[in-house]
C-alpha cells in the first residue's frame, strides 16, 4: 500500500506542477499580448504621423509647375484631391481648379472641374468634402495627359510657380491640395 500512496503523491504532485506551468505559460502569453498590442498602436500612430508629414510640404508652400506634376504622381491612387488652378484657366473661368486624384463633391463628374474654390473666413485652407457615390466608393480622376499639353488650360509649365495649399472636409480632415499658380 505504500507504493499506492506514493505513485498517487506523484501524480498529485505532476498535476499541480503541470498546472503551475500552464498559468506561467497563460501569464507569459497575455504579458505578451498587451506588449505586442502596445506595439501595435504605436507603430499605427507613427503611421498616421508620417501620412500627415507628407501634407507638411504643401502646407502654404511655394511649389515649381516640377514638384506639382510630382505631387500628382505621388498621391496617385490615394483618397486625395490635387485640385491645380493655372492662370490661363482662372482667366478663363475664375474660382473654378481643374481636379485629379479624389474628386471633391462641386467636381464636374465630366470635365473634372472643381467650382466655387473660394475660402471661407480666416482659413488658410480650402473645405471640401470628397465625393462618393452610394455604394462609399470614391471617384478619381487620372487623366494627366493635358497637363503636359502646351496650349490647354491644364498645362503645368515646369518653371511656373504655384502656391500649395491644404483642402479640408467639414471635419478638418485633410483630403487634399490646391495648387494655385502665380
Amino acid at each position: 500500500m505504500e507504493g499506492e500512496m506514493g505513485t498517487g503523491a506523484r501524480i498529485a504532485i505532476a498535476l499541480i506542477v503541470l498546472g503551475v506551468l500552464i498559468s506561467v505559460v497563460f501569464t507569459i502569453l497575455g504579458f505578451t499580448r498587451s506588449t505586442t498590442n502596445q506595439g501595435i498602436t504605436t507603430v499605427q500612430n507613427s503611421l498616421e504621423s508620417m501620412q500627415l508629414a507628407v501634407f507638411d510640404d504643401y502646407d502654404q508652400q511655394i511649389q515649381s509647375g516640377t514638384q506639382v506634376l510630382s505631387a500628382l504622381k505621388l498621391f496617385e491612387g490615394r483618397p486625395c484631391a490635387l485640385v491645380v488652378r493655372t492662370t490661363a484657366q482662372l482667366t478663363h473661368t475664375a474660382g473654378t481648379g481643374h481636379n485629379y486624384g479624389a474628386l471633391l463633391k462641386d467636381a464636374d463628374p465630366v470635365s473634372f472641374v472643381t467650382k466655387n474654390l473660394e475660402k471661407t473666413g480666416t482659413n488658410s485652407w480650402y473645405v471640401y468634402d470628397i465625393f462618393t457615390d452610394t455604394k462609399g466608393s470614391m471617384k478619381f480622376n487620372m487623366n494627366y495627359l493635358q497637363t503636359k499639353q502646351s496650349g490647354t488650360e491644364q498645362f503645368i509649365r515646369p518653371t511656373a510657380k504655384f502656391l500649395a495649399e491644404l483642402i479640408k472636409d467639414s471635419t478638418g480632415t485633410i483630403v487634399g491640395i490646391c495648387f494655385t499658380q502665380q
